[in-house]
C-alpha cells in the first residue's frame, strides 16, 4: 500500500462518525492514549471502533516530562495501559511521544533527552515502533536531533503546502506529516496526516 491519510483523535472527538470516517478515503486513525496518569476519555471506545470498522490504529501520549526519570515513569504507564487495554500488543501505526508542550522546558534539559528516553524505555519493553510528534518549529528549533538516534521515525506537524522536515533531513525517517488540523470529512473537522508507505 502507497502513501495514505490518517486521522488523530482523542476525547475532543467524542461524536466521531466511524460509518462516515470509514467511507471516506482516510484509511488509519492515531488514538491519544493519555497524559500524565490520565487514559483519555475515549481512549477504549476509539480504540473500539477502530477494530469494529477495521482500521489500522496508533496511539499517542501527550508528554509533560522535563527529567528523563519522568520521561521514563511516563513510558512505563503508557506500557501499562496497552497491557491492560491492547493485550500488550504494538499498534500497526506504531507508539508516539507527543512532545510539544513548553512544560518539558522548565528544566532547561534539552527535550531530546526525555525523548529519547521515553521511546528506549518501550524499546526495552519490546514494542517496536515507537516515535516522535512534534512541530516543525521544535523539531528545528528546541529538539536537538543529533542526540537521537537516527532510526526513530518521526511524525512532523506542519500546516503548509509541503513537508519541510522530510525535504530539509532527507537521512530521518519522516513517517507521517500532519499537514492540516482542518481537514473537513463529511460534518467532521479533524487533524489530517499522509502516512508515507505503510506495508
Amino acid at each position: 500500500m502507497q502513501n495514505f491519510q490518517v486521522v488523530d483523535i482523542s476525547a475532543w472527538q467524542e461524536k466521531l462518525n466511524w460509518q462516515k470516517l470509514k467511507a471516506s478515503n482516510i484509511q488509519g486513525v492515531i488514538i491519544k492514549i493519555g497524559e500524565y496518569n490520565y487514559l483519555d476519555e475515549m481512549f477504549i471506545t476509539h480504540v473500539n471502533n477502530a477494530v469494529t470498522y477495521n482500521l489500522p490504529y496508533g496511539i499517542y501520549y501527550y508528554a509533560h516530562a522535563s527529567t528523563i526519570d519522568e520521561s521514563i515513569a511516563e513510558a512505563n504507564w503508557v506500557d501499562k495501559q496497552i497491557k491492560t487495554y491492547l493485550n500488550g500488543q504494538n499498534p500497526s501505526l506504531g507508539i508516539w511521544y507527543d512532545a510539544e508542550d513548553k512544560s518539558m522546558l522548565k528544566n532547561k534539559i534539552n527535550v531530546a533527552y526525555m525523548i529519547g528516553n521515553f521511546i528506549n524505555r518501550l524499546n526495552e519493553l519490546d514494542y517496536n515502533y515507537v516515535g516522535l510528534y512534534s512541530s516543525y518549529n521544535w523539531l528545528i528549533n528546541i529538539i536537538d536531533l543529533n542526540l537521537l538516534a537516527d532510526y526513530i521515525p518521526i511524525w512532523s506537524a506542519q500546516y503548509y503546502h509541503e513537508n519541510s522536515f522530510k525535504l530539509e533531513y532527507p537521512n530521518r525517517i519522516c513517517k507521517i506529516w500532519q499537514y492540516t488540523d482542518c481537514k473537513q470529512i463529511d460534518d467532521m473537522i479533524l487533524d489530517c496526516n499522509i502516512y508515507y508507505e505503510y506495508y
